[in-house]
């Protein structure tokens, strides 16, 4: 998974820091977050690539054990926007379900009215019923 790292840090930094995102963020900061989860213990990605090999999305995240069972927390995905729309996100999110058949329950965190939150919730996400988040400054 390390071997993307540059291309995946270069896709984030190219997709977070546009519309509807607007998100400040340097190649070596995307870097780091982006080295974070993919040393993470039981981490896995995929991604996809054009024609010439360029990576144009990934998803990553880890697996975390709950009880008897796997779940996978989805800490990042991007899909370049040149290549949005095309059924890229899909494709990402059923290589994952189709390399991780053992994991029983899905879940991440994104806004609650943004584009990412109606793609998730077309693809069988929802919204917590019984769980918040809570931050602190």
């Amino acid at each position: 998974m390390l071997h993307h790292l540059d291309a995946y840090a270069r896709l984030y930094v190219d997709v977070f820091t546009r519309p509807p995102w607007n998100e400040t963020w340097h190649p070596n900061d995307a870097t780091q977050r982006l080295h974070d989860i993919l040393t993470t213990p039981r981490a896995h990605a995929v991604h996809t690539t054009d024609a010439s090999g360029t990576v144009t999305g990934f998803a990553a995240g880890h697996r975390e054990r709950h009880s008897t069972a796997d779940h996978f927390l989805l800490q990042e995905m991007c899909v370049h926007p040149d290549h949005q729309r095309q059924g890229l996100g899909h494709r990402l999110l059923t290589d994952l379900t189709r390399q991780l058949p053992d994991v029983t329950h899905w879940y991440l965190l994104t806004g609650r009215d943004t584009p990412a939150a109606a793609f998730y919730q077309a693809h069988g996400f929802r919204p917590a019923r019984s769980q918040a988040v809570y931050v602190r400054p």
